[in-house]
């Protein structure tokens, strides 16, 4: 599946969930209020949200995060260590996390 299907398949699913019940629509705006600017900026925040998508091996995530961070205006360096950051918090199980971070940053053109 290319990043453009992933993204819509999130967004449809997102919303089918929220039709469904207000539990997921309450935390999809609590999730989007706590990425918002803040006293952290928001390009901080996508960068620690991608080294917990690494953390938690969510493959969504990462793609999310990592598009969260080129958006905010991160660099290769900073988006690479926040994927060693997940590493080294998780060990070495979080390597596959890290090898698809790694595919999707090529296919988002950042490598």
């Amino acid at each position: 599946m290319d990043i453009k299907s992933k993204n819509e398949n999130r967004a449809d699913l997102n919303k089918l969930m929220a039709e469904n019940d207000d539990f997921f629509a309450t935390f999809g705006a609590m999730d989007d209020a706590v990425y918002e600017d803040g006293v952290i900026p928001k390009k901080y925040k996508e960068l620690t949200g991608l080294s917990i998508s690494i953390l938690s091996s969510c493959e969504e995530c990462i793609l999310y995060h990592l598009q969260g961070c080129i958006s905010e205006g991160a660099n290769k360096a900073e988006l690479i260590e926040a994927i060693k950051m997940g590493v080294i918090g998780g060990g070495s199980i979080r390597f596959p996390s890290a090898r698809y971070a790694f595919k999707m940053m090529q296919d988002l053109g950042v490598l």
